[in-house]
C-alpha cells in the first residue's frame, strides 16, 4: 500500500519540457544509486504521475499544477529502514530534481 510521504509546493507547473528534464536527469543519475533504478510516465485526465522504481521501492510523484505529491511503497522491512533522517534526505533529493529541472524559481 502506498504511504504518501511529501507535499512539496512548486512555482512552476508540469510541461513536455520539465518532463524531458526530469527524463535527462534521471538517466544521468541513475547509474549513482546503489539499486537499480527505472522510470515510466503514467497519465489518465486529472493527473499525470512519474513512477520511480527502486527496488524494492516503488514511488509515485503526481503532478498538481502548484504542487507535487510523493508516495512510496514498499515492503514492511524497507519502511522500517525509512528513518525520519532518511526520509528527510530524501525530500531534499526529490527539491533538488526539481530545482534542476525549472519547477522552483531560483
Amino acid at each position: 500500500m502506498s504511504k504518501k510521504l511529501y507535499d512539496i509546493p512548486i512555482h512552476l507547473p508540469l510541461t513536455a519540457t520539465r518532463r524531458k528534464a526530469i527524463d535527462k536527469y534521471i538517466n544521468a543519475n541513475s547509474k549513482f544509486a546503489d539499486t537499480p533504478v527505472s522510470h515510466e510516465w503514467v497519465e489518465d485526465q486529472a493527473e499525470t504521475t512519474l513512477r520511480i522504481s527502486t527496488p524494492p521501492v516503488v514511488w509515485d510523484v503526481l503532478f498538481h499544477p502548484k504542487k507535487v505529491e510523493v508516495f512510496g511503497d514498499a515492503p514492511l522491512w524497507a519502511r522500517l529502514l525509512l528513518t525520519r533522517q532518511k526520509q528527510a534526505q530524501l525530500k531534499e533529493q526529490i527539491e533538488l530534481v526539481l530545482e534542476k529541472t525549472g519547477f522552483l524559481k531560483s
